[in-house]
């Protein structure tokens, strides 16, 4: 959070700046977009090809030899199968994270009281207000310690004090205060009411305050092969680029060949990670009591089932139960299921959903060796929703159970009447 009497001069690039208009790609980028899998909110997965956008704003597809129609709203991600990953370009040492999601390799140009300037490769002359800036990394190189303490106070972004992390004869100093300042040299912070100089030799990360501003929700985030992600709504494409209007209010071109995954955010979809539960309740099988964790594992680990990574999802351990009292009339409960990779072939455990207190869903036992399942459940417009992970045949050794992406669904508009079979649950 900038002190009142800030004035923010970031540092000012030396490199001439390209026209906005002639976005940078690596060379080693192909020429033409590979296939894609298309996962619906139901957790239908689709291979096909990307097409494009048409006027209304649907997603076009081919597949066999036929053009498929998707609109935003049934959509959860789109991943180019052949995407590999490749380095951030070195001429853009920073990353700049916004308040949206969005995390943008750059270099930091310039900027005034309101507003900080960098420049990026789709774009070279970016705007930013500063309250929806969330965070800078300061550059790219390697130090764990260093991301998981950064990475921590991205995720609990305080709502009134900064966060500088320092590196220091490779400890990692966490200090809480007001960035007073950013220059070309770094800038100033202030904590525990002395001058803290900010030295980007030194400091890994900047996160500011959460404040009080109120971000919107991107209806699309673009994905880079870089490891940059944008976020915005898809106003137009084809089948070689796309067209993004950022939350901050530039439109910019993203190149197909550069993406990796498009993810949609559709409001027939809540994700459970963003809803308060009504309780918590923990048999253990022995001594330890282990909690349950949004977006991360129940070992405060990143979420993983075999070679899947979720971003999204509630970490659990057995015996446990988390409640829900529904803010809405939901016609299904979707997720990725199984046991987390951290504990390899360990766990055995027992996936339940419980609404309005009727069993609708077990899964059986479920262990470390046993590949990551889709679930779709119907609860009938339930009130409460119960997710139980019990114990299954090997006690409670290794139990840490996922449910990745495990978010709720609204039906289309128009169908709000329609109640699905409580008996029916899909499990592909």
């Amino acid at each position: 959070m900038l002190g009142s009497c800030a004035i923010p001069v970031l540092i000012m690039a030396s490199m001439p700046m390209a026209p906005a208009s002639a976005p940078a790609a690596p060379a080693s980028m192909p020429a033409a977009p590979g296939p894609v899998r298309v996962l619906t909110i139901e957790g239908e997965s689709i291979d096909a090809a990307w097409s494009g956008v048409d006027a209304a704003g649907a997603i076009l597809f081919e597949r066999n030899g036929r053009t498929m129609r998707l609109p935003p709203s049934r959509l959860m991600t789109v991943s180019w199968v052949d995407a590999r990953p490749v380095d951030a370009p070195t001429t853009l040492p920073a990353t700049v994270y916004l308040a949206d999601g969005s995390r943008l390799h750059a270099r930091v140009t310039g900027g005034d009281a309101r507003h900080i300037e960098i420049k990026t490769a789709p774009v070279a002359r970016l705007q930013i207000p500063l309250d929806r800036l969330a965070a800078i990394r300061f550059s790219h190189r390697r130090h764990a310690a260093a991301r998981e303490a950064f990475d921590r106070a991205l995720v609990r972004r305080d709502p009134s004090q900064d966060v500088l992390l320092v590196v220091r004869e490779d400890r990692v100093g966490v200090l809480r205060g007001v960035t007073e300042s950013l220059c070309p040299d770094g800038g100033a912070f202030k904590w525990r009411g002395r001058g803290v100089p900010i030295d980007p030799e030194k400091t890994y990360g900047l996160v500011l305050a959460a404040g009080v501003h109120r971000e919107p929700v991107p209806r699309a985030v673009c994905e880079l092969r870089d490891g940059s992600a944008w976020g915005g709504r898809i106003t137009g494409g084809n089948a070689g680029e796309i067209e993004l209007e950022l939350t901050v209010g530039r439109t910019i071109k993203v190149r197909v060949a550069e993406l990796s995954e498009i993810r949609f955010h559709s409001d027939r979809v809540v994700f459970l990670s963003d809803l308060q539960p009504a309780a918590y309740e923990f048999e253990p099988f022995a001594t330890t009591r282990w909690p349950y964790r949004r977006n991360r594992s129940t070992a405060n680990r990143p979420m993983r089932i075999g070679n899947q990574v979720f971003d999204r999802g509630i970490g659990m351990h057995s015996k446990a139960t988390l409640t829900y009292e529904l803010p809405d009339r939901f016609t299904h409960l979707a997720a990725v299921i199984g046991i987390d990779e951290a504990v390899g072939p360990l766990g055995n455990a027992v996936f339940q959903v419980i609404a309005d207190g009727e069993e609708v869903f077990d899964s059986g036992p479920v262990t470390g060796r046993d590949d990551a399942r889709a679930i779709l459940v119907p609860i009938g417009g339930a009130e409460k929703l119960q997710l139980v992970v019990d114990f299954g045949e090997d006690l409670d050794i290794g139990d840490q159970a996922d449910w990745g992406n495990a978010r709720l669904i609204k039906p289309p508009p128009g169908k709000e009447n329609l109640k699905p079979r409580m008996d029916a649950a899909r499990v592909p």
